[in-house]
């Protein structure tokens, strides 16, 4: 067997226990397998540099030769005893990833087979297992509260705000003085209104429309000028970019900032002023944008709209407490939302259409049904406003030559688009072109053609899952998705850190400081701030899964209708499309986008997890279990 050494290649490790992947950065190159003492001197995410080699097949494998950096500085798993010493044992990672225990908190009681919280004082070497404090004992792994506990402490989203920040929060007034808005335009008689869901508690953008014109329409996009609270390397700013991002779980919000300020200072509530930054787009009926301004301001919101009365409005029916302004204004936002969203499918936009599903929980928190979300004209006109405004603050800041955080989203991989085709051409969705030659194009014919269609979800899952994330940088560059030449995130300095910054790179060009000067390394907060996006989405999806599980356990050995949404050697993934639930039918085969019939027979509400068996009874449009071997490419 010949090997050819590689270059040292740098890349985030995937532990599967007694073998590890080095995962991929490179376009069309496959994941490095890893086996062997190396393996003990990283842990599962740890970025670190590997000597490649090629083996007789083209596969490749790999041994790590140093950490470049530490993905964590603390673990979850179970603790363990090993004879006079405990061990905290990662799940499903095997005794070959488990950590030494050193110490533990006061408050930290060690028992047998709980699951704790670990932080990391000695990193592990070749003869030597990690080791550390346990700082937390969550629960009893059964627990579904221990659960959540668990999987928001393996991604290091905090829960709990310092003593400091807090205090610099409280410490600040529960609304502005006029003083605070001097030499601000007020815009306290313009009708500007929220628009949010009904179960939102912060509000943090607003909007208004006037006409200036024959055929001339202004729209304000006003959002909480959260940047002249919120100053650099303050405790408050320090915490923020700690956490990146709010976290949206079932029935509880973590949020980025206090309540003091997400729900108070900052939130904009109806009938009390409030400091805002407007971006002013000039439009024709068209939807065409004719110019741009933006300017620090300061508003009075006349109404908290929730997403079903504007869709009542939009129908012209009657809804309480809106006056004849307001309502005409809403109208004619409705029809100028249409024209802008034709105006962004012209030039190449995708429009989704993935379903999007709700966890309703009780008074105590508990899940008691899983809903899917209707999508209205209210909330494609909310969309559009804010896309509008995004990108109108990403032309200003580049023509002014300001740094700031762009959101980058990179053209699909070619080889993952022909799959895409085939995938759905077998489902009888075609493109009108190739997605491959003209991918933007391609998968607008595809959305299309799926409209309609028996597998229209099935559809619009797979688009999403062909393309790339989106991510930020400070680097120049597109948006595939929005067909945007440049984007950014501004609407949201409440639970987002990167329109925050942002917001300061408005607030230094407003002022007339030019460059300004942003916070450090665009580049590392870039990279921190798309990592952390990351981990607060996959505690929103784990969240709702485990509240999924859990509504289902009480429905073990009941039958379902299900959808097949994805074909692996272990068997086939059935997705439930009442609840959006997905679970694994083991030694299924059938076609993707296949109807199927499934019992449920178990649904572990500590971890997710969904298993089916197979019922056999056939359906309308449905692949035979078995009928289908899938196609080794």
């Amino acid at each position: 067997m010949t090997r050819r050494a590689e270059p040292l290649v740098e890349g985030r490790i995937q532990h599967r226990g007694r073998f590890a992947f080095l995962l991929s950065e490179t376009e069309g190159a496959p994941d490095v397998y890893l086996r062997g003492p190396s393996l003990r001197l990283a842990m599962d995410g740890d970025r670190v540099a590997a000597r490649v080699f090629e083996e007789r097949g083209g596969r490749r494998m790999g041994t790590i030769v140093r950490v470049v950096a530490r993905a964590r500085t603390s673990l979850v798993g179970i603790l363990r005893r090993a004879g006079k010493h405990w061990a905290l044992v990662p799940e499903g990672g095997g005794d070959e990833g488990a950590v030494q225990v050193l110490g533990a908190a006061k408050s930290a009681r060690l028992a047998e087979g709980r699951l704790a919280v670990l932080t990391v004082e000695r990193w592990p070497t070749e003869e030597r297992a990690a080791g550390g404090t346990v700082t937390e004992i969550l629960g009893e792994p059964s627990d579904p509260e221990a659960r959540m506990g668990a999987l928001l402490a393996a991604r290091e989203i905090p829960t709990v705000f310092p003593g400091a920040v807090l205090e610099a929060a409280e410490g600040l007034p529960p609304d502005p003085e006029p003083a605070d808005w001097a030499g601000r335009p007020e815009l306290f008689d313009l009708p500007v209104f929220t628009i949010d869901g009904a179960d939102a508690k912060d509000f943090d953008d607003a909007v208004s429309l006037e006409e200036t014109g024959p055929g001339r329409l202004r729209l304000g996009v006003h959002i909480a000028d959260v940047s002249r609270y919120v100053r650099e390397g303050e405790p408050l700013d320090r915490e923020a970019y700690r956490r990146g991002t709010s976290v949206y779980l079932p029935g509880r919000v973590i949020p980025m900032l206090p309540p003091a300020l997400s729900d108070g200072l900052c939130s904009l509530r109806p009938e009390v002023p409030r400091l805002t930054m407007t971006c002013w787009l000039d439009l024709d009926e068209g939807g065409a944008v004719r110019g741009t301004k933006v300017e620090e301001t300061a508003i009075r919101s006349c109404r908290r709209f929730t997403y079903e009365e504007v869709q009542e409005v939009l129908d012209g029916r009657e809804v309480a407490r809106v006056t004849p302004a307001v309502r005409d204004s809403v109208r004619r936002m409705g029809r100028l939302a249409k024209a802008m969203t034709a105006e962004r499918l012209r030039r190449g936009a995708l429009d989704l259409a993935a379903p999007e599903y709700k966890v309703v929980c009780g008074p105590d928190g508990a899940p008691i049904a899983v809903e899917k979300r209707s999508r209205l004209d209210s909330h494609r006109l909310i969309e559009e406003f804010m896309l509008a405004a995004n990108e109108a603050v990403a032309r200003t800041l580049t023509k002014a030559r300001v740094p700031f955080l762009r959101r980058l989203h990179e053209d699909p991989d070619p080889a993952r688009l022909q799959e895409l085709q085939e995938e759905l051409g077998r489902l009888g969705i075609r493109s009108k072109t190739s997605l491959v030659a003209h991918p933007a194009e391609g998968l607008q014919s595809l959305l299309l053609a799926a409209r309609g269609h028996p597998f229209e979800e099935t559809a619009n899952i797979q688009v999403i899952r062909s393309l790339k994330l989106a991510v930020y940088s400070p680097k120049h560059g597109g948006h595939f998705g929005l067909a945007s030449k440049d984007y950014c995130h501004f609407t949201s300095p409440i639970r987002r850190y990167p329109d925050l910054l942002v917001h300061r790179a408005l607030r230094s060009l407003v002022a007339g400081r030019g460059r300004g000067s942003p916070r450090g390394d665009l580049e590392s907060v870039a990279a921190h701030c798309s990592e952390r996006e990351r981990a607060a989405q996959e505690a929103e999806r784990r969240a709702v899964d485990l509240a999924r599980a859990r509504l289902l356990g009480r429905e073990v050995g009941g039958t379902f209708e299900g959808v097949v949404v994805n074909a692996t050697s272990a068997g086939l993934f059935v997705a439930l499309p009442e609840s959006g639930a997905v679970g694994l039918l083991r030694g299924g085969r059938a076609e993707l986008g296949a109807k199927i019939k499934v019992r449920l027979s178990a649904a572990d509400a500590a971890t997710g997890r969904l298993d089916f068996e197979s019922v056999g009874e056939s359906l309308p449009g449905q692949v035979r279990v078995g009928s289908w071997r899938r196609r080794r490419r």
